[in-house]
C-alpha cells in the first residue's frame, strides 16, 4: 500500500517545462500553472505517530500520492513511533513553520490533551489544525457465541446481565474504550473493560469468546468480516458506509450512538495564516477527487469537508467531550 516516493531527480523531471515558481523563504508564490502549489519550496514530510501497516499510514501514503500527483511536488511520509504518540507529535510541534513539516494524526491527540498529558509541549495550542482527512466510525461488534441476533437483542442481553459481559479495547484511554463508555451511557448497559496492547488481540479474543463486545474500524476486522468469522450489529454512524451498505445504523435500531476515529492533518504553531490558507487549498483539492475518495470509502471512511475553521471546532468539541468522559468515569491516561 505503500505510494511511490518521488525523489529530487523525479521531480525535476516532472516539473520540466513548467513555469519556474518564483519562491520566497518558507513561501511558494503563485505559480502561472494551473496545478495547486503547496506552500514551500523543499519536500514536505507527512510525520505519523503511528506504526507502518496501520491505517494512519496507509492514509498518510494515499494522500501523500495524491499530493504529488496534483502538485508535482515531493511528499515523504515519514513514521515516528513512541511515547503514545507523542515522538511524533513532538517531531511536528517543535519543526520549523515553513509548511514543510506537517502531522497526520488521530483523536489520540485530543485525549492526550483531554487527559493532561504530559507530551512535551501543549497539544491545544502548539499545532494548527489544517484539515480533516477520513472518519471511520466503530462497527457495534458482538461476540458470535453470544445468543443474539442485532443490537436489539444484544442491549436486551447486556440490560439482563449487568456487569457479567466484558468489552475489549486497544488500550486505556484509547479510541474504542472511550467510544465503550459513551455506548453503555447512551444505551444504558454496564460491560467490563479489558485492556488490550491493540485491537489485533481483542479481535481475537472476541472470536474465542474470551470478550462478548468490541467497537473495531472496518480495517481492523476487514478479514474476519469477508471471511465470515465476524457479523457486526451496526455501524456507529448517521448514515450507512459504502463499504457496508447493508449494515444498519445504530441509530436505525433504536439507539442513539454516532462517534467516529477521525484522522486529520495539523501544522506546527505559527505556521502563517497564508501558508495554511494554501495547504488548506490544496488538500481540498486532493479530497474533492472522486478516485481518492472512493479509495477511503472501500476502506470503510467517510470523507469529511476540508475546511480548517470546522476540523478545530471539532477538535474543541471533541476534548471538552473527552475531559467530561475520563473525569465522569474515572479514567486515568498515562
Amino acid at each position: 500500500m505503500s505510494a511511490p516516493r518521488l525523489t529530487r531527480r523525479g521531480a525535476a523531471l516532472l516539473l520540466a517545462g513548467a513555469p519556474a515558481l518564483l519562491a520566497r523563504p518558507a513561501l511558494v508564490r503563485a505559480t502561472t500553472s494551473s496545478r495547486p502549489a503547496w506552500p514551500a519550496d523543499r519536500p514536505v514530510r507527512v510525520i505519523v505517530p503511528l506504526a507502518a501497516g496501520g491505517t494512519a499510514d496507509f492514509l498518510a501514503r494515499h494522500l501523500a500520492s495524491r499530493l504529488q500527483e496534483l502538485t508535482g511536488q515531493s511528499f515523504v511520509v515519514e513514521n515516528r513511533t513512541g511515547g503514545g504518540g507523542a515522538v511524533g507529535w513532538q517531531a511536528v510541534a517543535r519543526a520549523a513553520p515553513d509548511a514543510t513539516t506537517v502531522l497526520l494524526t488521530d483523536n489520540s491527540l485530543a485525549i492526550a490533551a483531554a487527559a493532561g498529558r504530559d507530551v512535551g509541549f501543549d497539544p491545544r495550542q502548539d499545532l494548527e489544525p489544517v484539515s480533516l482527512l477520513a472518519q471511520y466510525p466503530p462497527l457495534l461488534t458482538a461476540a458470535p457465541s453470544l445468543p443474539v441476533q442485532d443490537l436489539k437483542g444484544f442491549l436486551a442481553y447486556a440490560k439482563a446481565r449487568p456487569g457479567q459481559l466484558f468489552y475489549g479495547s486497544g488500550g486505556i484511554g484509547s479510541v474504542p474504550h472511550l467510544q465503550a463508555e459513551l455506548l453503555q451511557e447512551a444505551a444504558g448497559i454496564r460491560l467490563n473493560h479489558v485492556s488490550y496492547r491493540g485491537m489485533a488481540q481483542a479481535v481475537t479474543d472476541l472470536i474465542g469468546g474470551q470478550v462478548q463486545f468490541i467497537l473495531p474500524v472496518y480495517p481492523t476486522v476487514a478479514g474476519q468480516l469477508r471471511g465470515g468469522a465476524l457479523k457486526p450489529m451496526a455501524v456507529g454512524a448517521a448514515e450507512r458506509l459504502p463499504a457496508l451498505p447493508d449494515l444498519p445504523t445504530a441509530r436505525e435500531q433504536g439507539l442513539d450512538f454516532v462517534h467516529h476515529a477521525w484522522f486529520g492533518l495539523l501544522a506546527p504553531r505559527g505556521t502563517p495564516q497564508e501558508a495554511l490558507a494554501g495547504m488548506q487549498a490544496v488538500m481540498a483539492s486532493a479530497m474533492s477527487g472522486q478516485d481518492f475518495g472512493r479509495r477511503l470509502e472501500e476502506t470503510g471512511a467517510t470523507v469529511p469537508g476540508a475546511e480548517t475553521a470546522a476540523f478545530r471546532e471539532a477538535m474543541a468539541s471533541e476534548i471538552a467531550l473527552w475531559s467530561r468522559v475520563l473525569r465522569e468515569h474515572n479514567i486515568k491516561v498515562e
